[in-house]
């Protein structure tokens, strides 16, 4: 099986793609487009990219500029530093609801990077801005889906890419509805629900533990982690028994606290979390770090039998 071409990848081609339709997109990266792959919008279109250096906040500054002068711009970088370095900026967007584009990569655990590289807070800090939405893609089929939509709709978003690859849960006629769970695998016992790898770790474990423990498992993906369609999600999970909930972030204010506060206002659960249990993440090779912090098949196991016993 040829594995699937890295996100970040998808969404390079797909930006040179969409700037040759758009005259007004242009690019602004912080001197990382090798590494997030704005690199091939700049090879194409070198009078619209930007290189401002390893200085978010001043290409977040400019982005708006560029935004209340009629441009698209598109912010990228990486995830931890764009959100983390610039996030007065990024409120700054979010509260003219300035249409920047803000589409990083390296989100989550990035392997061998550097511990300090680690993205594991953005879900709390882009969340709590108003009027922007939060987008996390689970493969390159969804990623698509999403990037088609981000770029005819007005107004802030973040894109939180990794810096990997996911293999492919969707076919090619999968439909990103904003907002609407997407369920990726029908049962009435227990329900995963998941957001980027969260959603690739649930739907790829569940009928193996299906056999296991003898249940029925729904696997719900959320790529919207704001705003969801909240009854939509209240009506896909309020037959099951139990949830657990799978992201790549910290579960301390994250996206398994967000989906906590929707149910509980209807249909109080027992729901577990799988996730960094609020430390930081270690750097070395990513499936070494992600067994060492237990996103894993095997956590979801122990949190399930929890639940049922």
């Amino acid at each position: 099986m040829v594995p699937e071409p890295p996100l970040r990848d998808t969404f390079g081609n797909y930006l040179v793609e969409e700037g040759k339709k758009n005259k007004d997109i242009i690019v602004l990266d912080a001197d990382l487009s090798a590494s997030t792959r704005t690199n091939k919008f700049a090879k194409r279109f070198p009078n619209r990219f930007f290189n401002m250096g390893i200085a978010e906040q001043n290409m977040l500054g400019t982005a708006l500029g560029f935004a209340i002068s009629g441009k698209i711009p598109v912010v990228s970088g990486f995830s931890i530093f764009t959100t983390g370095r610039a996030w007065e900026f990024i409120r700054f967007a979010c509260h003219d609801s300035l249409s920047v584009k803000i589409i990083t990569t390296h989100g989550g655990i990035v392997g061998e990077d550097g511990s300090t590289h680690n993205a594991l807070e953005d879900f709390s800090l882009m969340t709590s801005l108003p009027n922007l939405t939060v987008l996390v893609p689970s493969d390159n089929i969804e990623l698509t889906k999403i990037l088609e939509y981000v770029f005819k709709t007005e107004g802030p978003f973040y894109i939180r890419l990794p810096r990997g690859s996911f293999p492919k849960i969707h076919d090619d006629n999968y439909n990103f509805i904003i907002g609407k769970p997407d369920i990726l695998k029908e049962g009435k016992d227990i329900c995963l629900i998941g957001t980027g790898y969260g959603s690739v770790l649930a739907f790829e474990s569940a009928s193996s533990i299906e056999k296991e423990l003898n249940l029925s498992i729904k696997v719900i993906n959320l790529p919207t982690v704001k705003p969801i369609d909240e009854r939509s999600l209240l009506n896909e999970i309020k037959e099951t028994k139990g949830i657990v909930v799978l992201e790549e972030h910290n579960i301390y204010c994250g996206f398994g606290s967000i989906i906590a506060r929707i149910i509980s206002k209807k249909y109080p659960k027992i729901i577990r979390f799988i996730g960094i249990n609020n430390i930081f993440g270690q750097s070395g090779k990513r499936e070494t770090v992600l067994n060492a912090y237990r996103l894993n098949k095997q956590e979801l196991v122990r949190q399930i039998k929890k639940i049922i016993s």
